[in-house]
């Protein structure tokens, strides 16, 4: 086998390990949807507790509060069933009524704040489940993703293990320049000439003083325009 040749089934190999490794990198979205649905469930899930904890910690100190007047408005009363003074009994009376209407108030706002907290503790309740019937729901897909990938990467690491035996039958200084063209490119590194001695990557024309070395079929050089590798497509020397 002519070097040109081996170098193409070098090439052949790593067009198949770019193409696997495609078939690998496309799982990514996948997995990435998934898990953007499942963080928005338990985000969710979070909001409403953090919500309910919240307005449970208000419906404690609103509690404590109700206590506080309920004890000084009991004070207030005291005071003024004992007040045998026209001015100490409306003082006292305006104390009651002022505590009254507070407490009144206040009992109000413990009531909404009491329907509030049974709305989102049924909310906080249906987010957590939901959660639950998110992750259930992503169970069977991301086995599948996962049989997947064990799939694709035995059989990448099959690839290139052929790939490194294509490779021992290519010189050490002809794939050194084929590896630091395709670490550049990531694409494909070798090209045939075109009509006219043109490259097949970019039909940059070659110099006029290379063709004739060219012209054998067993030269491979490099494009003076793109960089890639260049060879003559003789037919003797392409078969493989």
């Amino acid at each position: 086998m002519s070097e040109l040749q081996a170098l193409l089934r070098v090439q052949q190999d790593d067009d198949l390990i770019r193409a696997i490794d495609a078939r690998r990198d496309a799982l990514g979205p996948r997995v990435i949807a998934l898990d953007k649905a499942r963080l928005r469930a338990i985000d969710d899930a979070g909001r409403n507790e953090a919500a309910l904890d919240r307005e449970l910690e208000r419906l404690h100190a609103l509690e404590a509060n109700i206590v506080d007047h309920k004890q000084r408005h009991e004070k207030n009363l005291g005071v003024l069933n004992q007040a045998h003074k026209l001015k100490e009994a409306t003082a006292a009376m305006a104390q009651v009524e002022a505590a009254r209407r507070v407490l009144a108030d206040e009992e109000s706002e413990l009531l909404g704040l009491a329907r509030r907290i049974a709305e989102l503790r049924a909310l906080a309740v249906s987010s957590r489940e939901a959660a639950v019937a998110v992750e259930a729901a992503q169970g069977a897909e991301r086995a599948a993703i996962a049989a997947d990938r064990e799939s694709i990467d035995a059989e990448l690491a099959h690839a290139r293990s052929r790939r490194a035996e294509s490779s021992k039958t290519v010189s050490a200084t002809m794939l050194s320049r084929y590896d630091k063209v395709l670490a550049r490119r990531k694409s494909a590194v070798v090209f045939p000439l075109g009509s006219g001695f043109s490259c097949g990557s970019c039909d940059t024309a070659m110099a006029m003083q290379r063709r004739p070395a060219m012209a054998s079929g067993t030269l491979i050089e490099m494009c003076e325009g793109c960089g890639v590798l260049l060879y003559m497509p003789i037919a003797t020397t392409t078969e493989g």
